[in-house]
């Protein structure tokens, strides 16, 4: 396994190399995910990645996909300390769904080649939940699922509202736009795991042992494990948020009550997650989300 694990890393050194982004914003057209870094190597599997991760300035991002992927797979710590900021609702909402706008053109994404996906992209980063669609001539029902897990039904209804007439007018959409909810996990606790391989954290679906790599389920070799089966620090989880775009941050400084929103990450880290980040580690993730 070891000789194999060698010679793959030497055919990779023996490829061609990516192009730098002036902007410094990459994609990889495998896994969907977005990069916000200095060079185009893969951050996470460094040595070991076939890919290379594609300057936006070369090759666009083919939809707002990984947009849709942080909000299903990656923590809901920043939507859960949303939920416990405030703000007037609609104004909130219109704020957002503008921002996700401006953030789309930066990353030169033709969201409006595919204004359906679009609009699941926001809805399920802005609730932190999985969201089905009913389709027909007259209405898209976006139907969240298990949503207070994460939020307040109300509150983000309300904010949702503000935002989705943005959006609709901005992608050309005719049928009304509608929401709705449903539990399927219902009193279960949510799975959250680690993967040592990369250092990143996931939380979705019910605790399992283990389970196969959402982003990367064809051709990742490790598998992330349940927290409580593990051992990790808060060193990945910052590196996380360093690496991926700042749409958490744009959303969060639509809010207002900075101070509580700390508190709320602060409780959940320790709560949730284990992990009580020293005073630097959290001066950090309060930069990178926003909260400072």
């Amino acid at each position: 396994m070891y000789d194999r694990k060698k010679q793959i890393m030497e055919r990779i050194q023996k490829l061609d190399e990516g192009s730098e982004s002036p902007s410094g914003r990459y994609w990889c057209v495998t896994c969907k995910k977005m990069f916000s870094m200095d060079d185009p190597v893969c951050p996470y599997m460094t040595r070991m990645c076939v890919n290379t991760p594609i300057a936006v300035e070369n090759i666009p991002p083919e939809s707002s996909v990984w947009v849709e992927k942080m909000g299903l797979f990656y923590p809901k710590l920043p939507q859960r300390v949303m939920a416990s900021m405030s703000g007037e609702p609609e104004s909130v909402g219109q704020q957002w769904a503008q921002t996700f706008l401006e953030f789309l053109e930066e990353w030169k994404v033709d969201y409006g080649c595919q204004p359906l996906q679009t609009l699941k992209s926001f809805v399920i980063f802005a609730a932190g939940s999985e969201t089905a669609q009913r389709v027909n001539e007259s209405t898209v029902t976006f139907v969240i699922t298990d949503l207070g897990k994460v939020w307040e039904k109300d509150r983000i209804f309300s904010i949702l509202r503000g935002a989705l007439p943005v959006l609709k007018q901005s992608l050309g959409i005719g049928q009304d736009l509608l929401l709705d909810e449903m539990d399927i996990i219902g009193d279960r606790p949510m799975g959250r795991y680690y993967c040592a391989m990369c250092r990143k954290f996931f939380e979705f679906g019910i605790p399992r042992g283990k389970i196969v790599c959402p982003l990367m389920s064809q051709k990742c070799m490790f598998d992330p494990v349940q927290i409580d089966e593990i051992d990790y620090d808060s060193g990945g989880l910052l590196r996380m948020y360093r690496i991926s775009p700042d749409l958490y941050r744009r959303f969060m400084l639509a809010l207002s009550d900075s101070k509580r929103g700390r508190q709320t990450l602060r409780n959940l880290l320790e709560a949730e997650w284990n992990l009580v980040p020293d005073r630097e580690e959290l001066n950090e993730l309060d930069e990178l989300l926003g909260l400072r």
